[in-house]
C-alpha cells in the first residue's frame, strides 16, 4: 500500500483543507488538486465537504459528480451501474468514425448493444451516426441489470430533447443474454457491439500491485458487470449467428478471450474474418469480426 509523506499532507493543508482527506483516495498531490477543481466547478459549494468525505472512502469520482464524459456526451453515472471507461469511448469512435467514412449515408443501421450499462455505447453511437451524420439506425440495448436499464433510459431521456428520433430509435430493456433467442427480435442485426463482464475472478482478487483490480472498483462498482470470462463470448458469438449480423466488435481483457472468439465464429458460421484490437495504450482492447465481401471490409483497417 503507498504510504503518503507527512510532507505531502502538510502542502495539501496549504492549498485547501479539503485537499489531505482527498490523497486517501489519490495517492497523488497533483491527482488530488485535480479531483477537487471537478468537484468545485460541478457541485455547489455546500455539496463539497460531503463529495471530499464519500471520495475518502473510495467512492469514484464519477458517482460522486453524477456523470462521467464520454465522447461529446455527458453520461449519467450511479452505483450499481458499471462506469463508462475511456477505452470504450476510444473504440466506439473509431467505429463510428470508420463507419462515416466507409458506409453511404443512406444505408440504414440495425445495432445491437448487449451487456449496454449506461448505455453509453449506444448513445454515443446514435449521436455520432444518426445526429452529426444523418444515418438512420434502430438500436437496440439490453442488460439484465434493472439498475443499467433505467440509469441508460434516463441518460437516453436526458439527451432525446437534443435529438430527432423520428428517422432513428434508441431502445433499451431487461433481457439475460444467456436467455436471449431470436424469439426476442423479430429483426435481424447488421452489427453487434459489447462490452460485456471479462474480467476472471482470480484476476478480480489479485491485489491492485498485482495488476488486480482497484479497490474503488470492488467496493463500489458491480461484480455482475465485471467478473466474466468465455461464457458471454460463447454467447455473444451464438447472438451474432442466429440474428445473421454483418459484423461484430466486443470488447475484452485478454488475447485468450479474443482467440476464443475467432475459433467461436469460424466453427459456427464460414465466411468470416476476425481481428484484433489494441487501444492506444498498447492494450489489447477488441476483437471484431465480419462476413467476408460485404460492405464491411472495411474493418480489416481498424
Amino acid at each position: 500500500m503507498t504510504r503518503i509523506s507527512s510532507k505531502v499532507i502538510r502542502e495539501a493543508y496549504k492549498v485547501s483543507k479539503l485537499l489531505p482527506p482527498l490523497l486517501r483516495a489519490t495517492k497523488n498531490l497533483d491527482l488530488a488538486k485535480c479531483e477537487l477543481q471537478w468537484i468545485k466547478r460541478e457541485l455547489p459549494k455546500n455539496k463539497w465537504t460531503e463529495a471530499v468525505i464519500r471520495r475518502s472512502n473510495y467512492e469514484p469520482l464519477q458517482y460522486v459528480l453524477g456523470s462521467q464524459p464520454f465522447g461529446s456526451l455527458d453520461i449519467l453515472c450511479r452505483r450499481n451501474v458499471l462506469i463508462p471507461r475511456w477505452e470504450t469511448e476510444e473504440w466506439v469512435t473509431r467505429l463510428s468514425d470508420m463507419i462515416r467514412q466507409h458506409i453511404k449515408d443512406t444505408t440504414q443501421l440495425k445495432i445491437l448493444d448487449a451487456c449496454t450499462g449506461t448505455g453509453c455505447i449506444s448513445l454515443l453511437l446514435h449521436q455520432k451516426l444518426s445526429e452529426e451524420a444523418k444515418y438512420k439506425t434502430d438500436i437496440l440495448g439490453f442488460d439484465v441489470s434493472y439498475d443499467a436499464v433505467t440509469l441508460a433510459n434516463d441518460n437516453l431521456n436526458k439527451n432525446e430533447p437534443s435529438w430527432s428520433l423520428e428517422k432513428s430509435s434508441v431502445t433499451f430493456r431487461k433481457s439475460n443474454i444467456f436467455h436471449w433467442s431470436l424469439n426476442d427480435t423479430a429483426e435481424s442485426f447488421d452489427l453487434i457491439v459489447s462490452n460485456p463482464p471479462y474480467i476472471t475472478r482470480e484476476e478480480y482478487s489479485s491485489p491492485v500491485t498485482l495488476e488486480g483490480v482497484a479497490r474503488s472498483v470492488k467496493l463500489y462498482e458491480p461484480s455482475l458487470a465485471l467478473i466474466g470470462q468465455y461464457e458471454f463470448y460463447e454467447k455473444l458469438v451464438d447472438i451474432t449467428v442466429s440474428t445473421n449480423a454483418k459484423a461484430f466488435i466486443f470488447e475484452l481483457g485478454s488475447n485468450d478471450q479474443a482467440t476464443y472468439v475467432e475459433k467461436q465464429i469460424n466453427s459456427l458460421a464460414a465466411g468470416w474474418k476476425t481481428k484484433m484490437y489494441s487501444d492506444t495504450a498498447d492494450k489489447i482492447r477488441c476483437v471484431l469480426g465480419w462476413k467476408k465481401d460485404t460492405v464491411w471490409d472495411f474493418l480489416v483497417k481498424f
